[in-house]
């Protein structure tokens, strides 16, 4: 049974507009300086979006079911990724097909044969289209890596297909927007350069600018 909506959100159900931006706490302020603190997500308004800024990311899934019955038609999931194949650190990426690896169990005893949601793909001709694998587990998804190139996914993530199957549950349409933070060819735990640290942070700010002028643009 869902919870009480305010408690989650902190705000009332037909406060959340049309398009919802679902970011993690720290990209919050990327879109507004001010926000409402729920039990499991921060909220903010920006024009004509919501934002929703997760707490906990096993509870993404949670939190898009519980938008059924409100406004929300179309979901933006925005945050970093780690990049697989011919991509590199800071460089941009939005999803066609999001595949689940969202087991750990199933990870760990080798199942190449995951299901997939249908994202659509964010219509920006100078972003790279791919496909994402969304991961229980860092240090298994190594395992995958030929995987991934076969199937041409260059974005390994924790959130798209729970979000993707969540949206197609309530009715809306999703898209993803992703920066590559990290490499997953390269050491685990592998220290960046500042040259690196520089890129990651001015990606992560073309990222939130470009999802706010389409967010614009639809007003």
């Amino acid at each position: 049974m869902p919870m009480d909506f305010k408690n989650f959100f902190a705000i009332a159900k037909n406060e959340i507009r049309e398009t919802c931006i679902i970011c993690q706490g720290f990209d919050l302020p990327l879109f507004s300086k001010t926000a409402k603190n729920g039990l499991f997500v921060k909220t903010a308004q920006m024009e004509n979006a919501t934002i929703i800024a997760l707490k906990n990311n096993f509870l993404a899934g949670d939190a898009v079911l519980h938008l059924k019955g409100s406004s929300c038609k179309n979901i933006i999931l925005f945050g970093s990724c780690g990049g697989c194949g011919n991509v590199n650190i800071g460089d941009l990426l939005t999803i066609d097909k999001a595949y689940n690896f969202e087991s750990f169990t199933d990870m760990l005893e080798k199942n190449k044969k995951p299901s997939f949601r249908s994202c659509i793909a964010f219509p920006d001709n100078g972003i790279l289209t791919t496909n994402s694998a969304c991961v229980s587990s860092l240090l298994l998804e190594k395992d995958y890596i030929g995987f991934f190139k076969q199937n041409k996914i260059s974005a390994i993530d924790m959130e798209s297909s729970v979000i993707a199957s969540a949206a197609n549950e309530i009715g809306a349409q999703v898209s993803c927007l992703f920066y590559v933070s990290d490499l997953v060819e390269a050491p685990f735990g592998a220290v960046l350069k500042n040259s690196e640290k520089q890129r990651i942070s001015e990606a992560r700010k073309k990222t939130a600018e470009t999802i706010k002028r389409q967010v614009k643009s639809k007003m």
